[in-house]
């Protein structure tokens, strides 16, 4: 398999933290590591994932919104 981008990676943005993973491809599609925590404490990343939604719009052009959270009620948020 060859991988397409360099190492994974924190990304500098406006988001809290953005880890872009690095994809692995061959003739058959590919592979990626979306979520791996002893990598991400390795980044001083220090989140407990709870909870994992994924949703399908049927529609094209669909948008959908995502919500911040803040302290009490704050919560790490997955997107992929």
């Amino acid at each position: 398999m060859q991988s397409i981008g360099s190492e994974p990676r924190l990304s500098s943005s406006s988001v809290p933290c953005l880890f872009i993973p690095r994809r692995f491809s061959d003739s058959r599609g590919w592979f990626c590591e979306t979520y791996n925590a002893g990598r991400l404490a390795g980044e001083g990343v220090d989140v407990s994932f709870v909870q994992d939604n994924q949703s399908y719009s049927a529609r094209r052009g669909t948008v959908r919104g995502l919500h911040f959270q803040v302290p009490p009620h704050g919560q790490g948020k997955l997107v992929r």
